[in-house]
Protein backbone atom coordinates (compact mmCIF):
# COMPACT_ATOMS: atom_id res chain seq x y z
CA UNK A 1 0.00 0.00 0.00
CA UNK A 2 1.58 3.58 -0.52
CA UNK A 3 2.23 4.92 3.24
CA UNK A 4 -0.27 7.12 4.34
CA UNK A 5 0.13 10.82 4.67
CA UNK A 6 -1.38 12.98 7.87
CA UNK A 7 0.59 15.53 9.64
CA UNK A 8 1.22 16.32 13.53
CA UNK A 9 -1.71 18.93 13.85
CA UNK A 10 -2.03 20.40 17.57
CA UNK A 11 -5.71 18.72 17.92
CA UNK A 12 -4.14 15.31 17.24
CA UNK A 13 -1.35 16.21 19.46
CA UNK A 14 -3.46 17.27 22.37
CA UNK A 15 -6.09 14.37 21.67
CA UNK A 16 -2.71 11.75 22.10
CA UNK A 17 -1.93 13.17 25.10
CA UNK A 18 -5.70 12.96 26.39
CA UNK A 19 -6.05 9.61 25.81
CA UNK A 20 -2.56 8.16 27.23
CA UNK A 21 -4.05 10.07 30.46
CA UNK A 22 -7.17 9.20 30.69
CA UNK A 23 -6.41 5.44 29.75
CA UNK A 24 -3.52 5.56 32.62
CA UNK A 25 -6.52 6.74 34.96
CA UNK A 26 -8.65 4.34 33.75
CA UNK A 27 -6.51 0.90 34.11
CA UNK A 28 -5.04 2.67 37.63
CA UNK A 29 -8.76 2.20 38.97
CA UNK A 30 -8.50 -0.43 41.49
CA UNK A 31 -11.97 -1.71 40.76
CA UNK A 32 -14.24 -4.60 42.35
CA UNK A 33 -14.55 -7.53 40.72
CA UNK A 34 -18.47 -6.91 40.24
CA UNK A 35 -18.41 -3.25 39.35
CA UNK A 36 -15.62 -4.79 36.62
CA UNK A 37 -17.84 -7.38 35.24
CA UNK A 38 -20.82 -4.72 35.11
CA UNK A 39 -18.66 -2.16 33.48
CA UNK A 40 -17.48 -4.53 30.78
CA UNK A 41 -20.28 -6.37 29.91
CA UNK A 42 -22.00 -3.02 29.47
CA UNK A 43 -19.51 -1.84 27.40
CA UNK A 44 -20.21 -4.95 25.05
CA UNK A 45 -23.92 -4.39 24.90
CA UNK A 46 -23.03 -0.66 24.20
CA UNK A 47 -20.63 -1.10 21.74
CA UNK A 48 -22.60 -3.57 20.03
CA UNK A 49 -25.94 -1.46 19.79
CA UNK A 50 -23.91 1.94 18.61
CA UNK A 51 -22.35 0.13 15.75
CA UNK A 52 -24.79 -1.16 14.44
CA UNK A 53 -27.19 1.58 14.75
CA UNK A 54 -24.49 3.46 13.02
CA UNK A 55 -25.38 1.46 9.73
CA UNK A 56 -29.29 2.01 10.29
CA UNK A 57 -30.56 -0.90 12.73
CA UNK A 58 -33.37 0.36 14.82
CA UNK A 59 -33.04 -1.92 17.99
CA UNK A 60 -32.95 0.51 20.63
CA UNK A 61 -30.37 -0.32 24.03
CA UNK A 62 -32.82 -1.92 25.73
CA UNK A 63 -34.17 -3.74 23.16
CA UNK A 64 -29.94 -5.80 22.50
CA UNK A 65 -30.07 -5.78 26.36
CA UNK A 66 -33.22 -7.92 26.31
CA UNK A 67 -31.32 -9.61 22.97
CA UNK A 68 -28.20 -10.30 24.51
CA UNK A 69 -29.05 -11.34 27.86
CA UNK A 70 -31.92 -13.34 27.52
CA UNK A 71 -30.41 -15.64 24.60
CA UNK A 72 -33.60 -15.33 22.53
CA UNK A 73 -32.81 -16.91 19.13
CA UNK A 74 -33.02 -13.97 16.74
CA UNK A 75 -35.72 -14.15 13.76
CA UNK A 76 -35.82 -10.48 11.92
CA UNK A 77 -32.74 -8.84 10.24
CA UNK A 78 -31.50 -6.38 12.83
CA UNK A 79 -32.06 -8.69 15.52
CA UNK A 80 -29.58 -11.23 13.87
CA UNK A 81 -26.98 -8.23 13.15
CA UNK A 82 -26.92 -7.75 16.91
CA UNK A 83 -26.28 -11.00 17.64
CA UNK A 84 -24.12 -11.72 15.12
CA UNK A 85 -22.17 -8.88 16.16
CA UNK A 86 -22.03 -9.01 19.77
CA UNK A 87 -20.90 -12.74 18.94
CA UNK A 88 -17.60 -11.30 16.71
CA UNK A 89 -17.08 -8.54 19.68
CA UNK A 90 -16.77 -11.60 22.03
CA UNK A 91 -14.65 -13.84 19.89
CA UNK A 92 -11.83 -11.59 19.47
CA UNK A 93 -11.14 -11.17 23.05
CA UNK A 94 -10.30 -14.83 23.00
CA UNK A 95 -8.48 -14.37 19.51
CA UNK A 96 -6.58 -11.42 21.20
CA UNK A 97 -5.57 -13.43 24.49
CA UNK A 98 -3.95 -15.98 21.90
CA UNK A 99 -2.20 -13.17 20.03
CA UNK A 100 -3.29 -14.54 16.37
CA UNK A 101 -2.28 -11.59 13.98
CA UNK A 102 -4.08 -9.47 11.82
CA UNK A 103 -4.64 -11.78 8.16
CA UNK A 104 -6.96 -11.60 5.00
CA UNK A 105 -7.93 -15.40 6.81
CA UNK A 106 -9.15 -14.02 10.21
CA UNK A 107 -11.18 -11.36 8.33
CA UNK A 108 -12.64 -13.67 6.25
CA UNK A 109 -13.71 -15.75 9.49
CA UNK A 110 -14.70 -12.31 11.08
CA UNK A 111 -16.93 -11.30 8.24
CA UNK A 112 -18.37 -14.99 8.04
CA UNK A 113 -19.56 -14.23 11.78
CA UNK A 114 -20.87 -11.16 11.16
CA UNK A 115 -22.83 -11.55 8.15
CA UNK A 116 -24.30 -14.88 9.24
CA UNK A 117 -27.77 -15.72 7.81
CA UNK A 118 -28.20 -11.88 6.55
CA UNK A 119 -25.83 -12.06 3.44
CA UNK A 120 -25.46 -15.22 0.76
CA UNK A 121 -21.90 -13.61 0.49
CA UNK A 122 -20.52 -13.79 4.11
CA UNK A 123 -17.11 -14.76 4.00
CA UNK A 124 -16.28 -14.03 0.92
CA UNK A 125 -14.56 -11.17 -0.80
CA UNK A 126 -16.56 -9.30 -3.34
CA UNK A 127 -15.33 -9.93 -6.93
CA UNK A 128 -17.10 -6.87 -9.11
CA UNK A 129 -17.90 -3.47 -8.66
CA UNK A 130 -19.42 -1.92 -6.41
CA UNK A 131 -19.66 1.91 -4.69
CA UNK A 132 -21.16 3.84 -1.43
CA UNK A 133 -23.47 5.98 -2.05
CA UNK A 134 -27.63 6.99 -2.67
CA UNK A 135 -30.12 7.62 -4.63
CA UNK A 136 -32.10 10.98 -5.13
CA UNK A 137 -35.19 11.06 -7.21
CA UNK A 138 -33.16 12.69 -10.07
CA UNK A 139 -29.94 10.99 -9.50
CA UNK A 140 -27.28 8.37 -7.96
CA UNK A 141 -25.20 10.70 -5.37
CA UNK A 142 -21.49 8.30 -5.41
CA UNK A 143 -19.94 9.42 -2.29
CA UNK A 144 -16.73 6.21 -2.54
CA UNK A 145 -15.97 4.37 -5.79
CA UNK A 146 -13.22 2.02 -4.05
CA UNK A 147 -10.45 1.50 -5.83
CA UNK A 148 -10.58 -2.02 -6.34
CA UNK A 149 -13.14 -4.23 -7.54
CA UNK A 150 -11.55 -7.87 -8.13
CA UNK A 151 -11.06 -10.58 -5.08
CA UNK A 152 -7.27 -10.96 -6.21
CA UNK A 153 -7.14 -6.88 -6.26
CA UNK A 154 -8.86 -6.58 -2.47
CA UNK A 155 -6.82 -9.47 -0.93
CA UNK A 156 -3.79 -7.91 -2.13
CA UNK A 157 -4.73 -5.20 -0.56
CA UNK A 158 -5.67 -6.18 2.67
CA UNK A 159 -2.57 -8.11 2.73
CA UNK A 160 -0.17 -5.37 2.65
CA UNK A 161 -2.53 -2.77 4.98
CA UNK A 162 -2.30 -5.35 7.75
CA UNK A 163 1.66 -5.70 6.78
CA UNK A 164 2.03 -2.27 7.00
CA UNK A 165 -0.03 -1.35 10.23
CA UNK A 166 1.97 -4.65 12.31
CA UNK A 167 5.07 -2.97 11.35
CA UNK A 168 4.79 0.52 12.39
CA UNK A 169 6.66 -0.05 15.55
CA UNK A 170 7.54 3.93 15.62
CA UNK A 171 4.38 5.10 15.01
CA UNK A 172 1.66 5.06 18.01
CA UNK A 173 -0.72 2.89 17.97
CA UNK A 174 -3.79 4.73 18.07
CA UNK A 175 -2.59 6.40 15.11
CA UNK A 176 -2.39 3.37 13.36
CA UNK A 177 -6.04 1.71 14.23
CA UNK A 178 -7.28 5.04 13.26
CA UNK A 179 -5.33 4.51 9.39
CA UNK A 180 -6.41 1.10 9.56
CA UNK A 181 -9.91 1.88 9.95
CA UNK A 182 -9.95 4.26 7.30
CA UNK A 183 -7.80 2.39 4.86
CA UNK A 184 -10.27 -0.58 5.40
CA UNK A 185 -13.37 1.21 5.08
CA UNK A 186 -11.63 2.30 1.68
CA UNK A 187 -10.91 -0.89 0.40
CA UNK A 188 -14.58 -1.90 0.89
CA UNK A 189 -13.57 -6.06 0.69
CA UNK A 190 -17.22 -6.78 1.25
CA UNK A 191 -20.35 -5.88 -0.58
CA UNK A 192 -22.12 -5.78 3.16
CA UNK A 193 -20.84 -5.48 6.55
CA UNK A 194 -17.89 -3.35 5.79
CA UNK A 195 -18.12 -0.63 8.61
CA UNK A 196 -19.22 -2.99 10.91
CA UNK A 197 -16.12 -5.15 10.35
CA UNK A 198 -13.66 -2.25 10.13
CA UNK A 199 -14.73 -0.92 13.92
CA UNK A 200 -14.47 -4.96 15.13
CA UNK A 201 -11.07 -4.77 13.69
CA UNK A 202 -9.97 -1.79 14.95
CA UNK A 203 -10.98 -3.10 18.34
CA UNK A 204 -8.95 -6.18 17.53
CA UNK A 205 -5.94 -4.39 16.59
CA UNK A 206 -6.08 -2.17 19.79
CA UNK A 207 -6.49 -5.28 22.03
CA UNK A 208 -3.13 -6.54 20.68
CA UNK A 209 -1.67 -3.32 21.32
CA UNK A 210 -2.81 -3.74 24.92
CA UNK A 211 -5.32 -1.35 25.01
CA UNK A 212 -8.41 -3.03 26.64
CA UNK A 213 -11.18 -1.82 24.86
CA UNK A 214 -14.52 -2.41 26.12
CA UNK A 215 -13.15 -3.85 29.04
CA UNK A 216 -12.93 0.17 29.80
CA UNK A 217 -14.40 2.12 26.89
CA UNK A 218 -15.67 1.28 23.41
CA UNK A 219 -15.34 3.34 20.08
CA UNK A 220 -18.52 3.33 18.67
CA UNK A 221 -20.61 5.55 20.77
CA UNK A 222 -18.86 9.25 19.24
CA UNK A 223 -19.43 8.02 15.53
CA UNK A 224 -23.46 7.25 16.51
CA UNK A 225 -23.99 10.92 17.58
CA UNK A 226 -23.57 12.42 14.01
CA UNK A 227 -23.82 9.06 11.55
CA UNK A 228 -23.55 11.56 8.74
CA UNK A 229 -20.14 13.77 9.91
CA UNK A 230 -18.55 10.39 10.82
CA UNK A 231 -18.89 9.03 7.29
CA UNK A 232 -18.15 12.33 6.01
CA UNK A 233 -14.94 12.11 8.07
CA UNK A 234 -13.63 8.56 6.72
CA UNK A 235 -14.38 9.77 3.28
CA UNK A 236 -12.69 12.93 3.83
CA UNK A 237 -9.09 10.75 3.97
CA UNK A 238 -10.05 8.91 0.50
CA UNK A 239 -7.83 11.66 -1.16
CA UNK A 240 -4.70 10.18 0.62
CA UNK A 241 -4.52 12.86 3.54
CA UNK A 242 -5.45 11.18 6.90
CA UNK A 243 -4.69 14.37 8.71
CA UNK A 244 -8.22 14.99 9.39
CA UNK A 245 -9.99 11.75 9.93
CA UNK A 246 -7.34 11.13 12.79
CA UNK A 247 -8.02 14.01 14.02
CA UNK A 248 -11.93 13.23 14.86
CA UNK A 249 -10.98 9.44 15.57
CA UNK A 250 -8.52 10.40 18.40
CA UNK A 251 -11.20 13.50 19.86
CA UNK A 252 -13.67 10.11 19.71
CA UNK A 253 -11.41 7.55 21.47
CA UNK A 254 -10.95 10.53 24.03
CA UNK A 255 -14.11 11.53 24.13
CA UNK A 256 -15.17 8.11 25.11
CA UNK A 257 -12.49 7.78 27.62
CA UNK A 258 -14.18 10.57 29.68
CA UNK A 259 -17.38 9.03 29.47
CA UNK A 260 -16.06 5.28 30.81
CA UNK A 261 -14.55 7.24 33.58
CA UNK A 262 -17.89 9.26 34.46
CA UNK A 263 -19.70 5.71 34.37
CA UNK A 264 -16.91 3.80 36.78
CA UNK A 265 -17.82 6.59 39.56
CA UNK A 266 -21.12 6.24 39.43
CA UNK A 267 -20.68 2.68 39.42
CA UNK A 268 -18.20 2.89 42.51
CA UNK A 269 -20.47 5.29 44.26
CA UNK A 270 -23.77 3.59 43.67
CA UNK A 271 -22.67 -0.09 44.39
CA UNK A 272 -20.40 0.40 47.41
CA UNK A 273 -23.55 -0.94 49.84
CA UNK A 274 -25.01 -3.30 47.41
CA UNK A 275 -21.41 -5.32 47.62
CA UNK A 276 -20.86 -6.72 50.82
CA UNK A 277 -19.43 -9.76 52.79
CA UNK A 278 -17.19 -12.21 50.06
CA UNK A 279 -18.03 -10.29 47.10
CA UNK A 280 -15.57 -7.58 48.31
CA UNK A 281 -12.86 -9.88 48.39
CA UNK A 282 -10.09 -8.81 45.30
CA UNK A 283 -9.77 -11.44 42.85
CA UNK A 284 -6.23 -13.44 42.02
CA UNK A 285 -4.79 -12.51 38.54
CA UNK A 286 -5.76 -16.56 37.56
CA UNK A 287 -9.37 -15.79 39.08
CA UNK A 288 -9.17 -12.74 36.70
CA UNK A 289 -8.72 -14.70 33.78
CA UNK A 290 -11.39 -17.34 34.69
CA UNK A 291 -14.05 -14.83 34.42
CA UNK A 292 -12.72 -13.15 31.35
CA UNK A 293 -13.51 -16.30 29.81
CA UNK A 294 -16.79 -16.70 31.34
CA UNK A 295 -17.45 -12.93 29.76
CA UNK A 296 -16.63 -14.67 26.48
CA UNK A 297 -18.13 -18.24 26.87
CA UNK A 298 -21.54 -17.16 29.29
CA UNK A 299 -21.26 -20.48 30.13
CA UNK A 300 -17.81 -23.04 30.86
CA UNK A 301 -17.19 -26.17 32.09
CA UNK A 302 -14.24 -27.11 33.90
CA UNK A 303 -12.38 -28.89 31.14
CA UNK A 304 -13.07 -25.20 29.32
CA UNK A 305 -10.61 -23.76 32.41
CA UNK A 306 -7.92 -26.68 31.96
CA UNK A 307 -8.03 -25.95 28.35
CA UNK A 308 -7.62 -22.21 27.98
CA UNK A 309 -4.93 -21.52 30.45
CA UNK A 310 -3.20 -24.59 30.85
CA UNK A 311 -3.87 -26.00 34.51
CA UNK A 312 -4.95 -29.22 36.21
CA UNK A 313 -8.67 -29.91 36.76
CA UNK A 314 -7.83 -29.97 40.22
CA UNK A 315 -6.33 -26.09 39.85
CA UNK A 316 -9.59 -25.48 37.28
CA UNK A 317 -11.52 -26.55 40.03
CA UNK A 318 -10.30 -24.88 42.76
CA UNK A 319 -10.26 -21.51 40.07
CA UNK A 320 -14.00 -21.82 40.06
CA UNK A 321 -15.00 -22.79 42.98
CA UNK A 322 -13.17 -19.96 44.60
CA UNK A 323 -15.17 -17.70 42.46
CA UNK A 324 -18.22 -19.41 43.43
CA UNK A 325 -17.48 -18.47 47.09
CA UNK A 326 -16.98 -15.26 46.48
CA UNK A 327 -20.43 -14.57 45.17
CA UNK A 328 -19.11 -13.81 41.30
CA UNK A 329 -20.04 -17.20 39.79
CA UNK A 330 -22.71 -19.54 40.27
CA UNK A 331 -22.61 -23.46 40.00
CA UNK A 332 -25.06 -25.54 37.76
CA UNK A 333 -25.56 -29.12 38.40
CA UNK A 334 -23.68 -31.66 40.60
CA UNK A 335 -22.42 -34.13 37.59
CA UNK A 336 -19.42 -34.12 35.39
CA UNK A 337 -21.81 -32.07 33.61
CA UNK A 338 -22.37 -29.08 35.94
CA UNK A 339 -21.10 -25.75 34.38
CA UNK A 340 -20.15 -22.26 35.92
CA UNK A 341 -21.93 -18.89 34.74
CA UNK A 342 -21.57 -15.55 35.82
CA UNK A 343 -23.49 -14.19 38.51
CA UNK A 344 -25.70 -11.16 37.20
CA UNK A 345 -24.89 -7.92 38.47
CA UNK A 346 -27.84 -5.10 38.96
Amino acid sequence: MKEPRFHYTIDIVNNLASIERLYGQLSSEDLRPSILLKLTQENQILATHYSTSIEGNPLSPQDVTNIILNDTIPVTKSEKEVKNYFSVLTTIFGLARKKEPLTTSLTLRLHKELMKGIDKESGVFRNSGVFVGHKTKTEIVIKHNPPFHTKAEIEKALEDLFAWVQDQGNLHPIICAGILHHQFVYIHPFFDGNGRLARILTTYFLLLKHYEVAKYFILDDYYDIDRTQYSDMLHKADNGDETKWLAYFLEGISHSLQAALARINELKNSSIDEITGEKRVLVTNREEEVLQILLEKKAIKTNDIQDQLQVTRQQAHQLLSSLVTKGLVKKFGITKSSYYKLVKTT
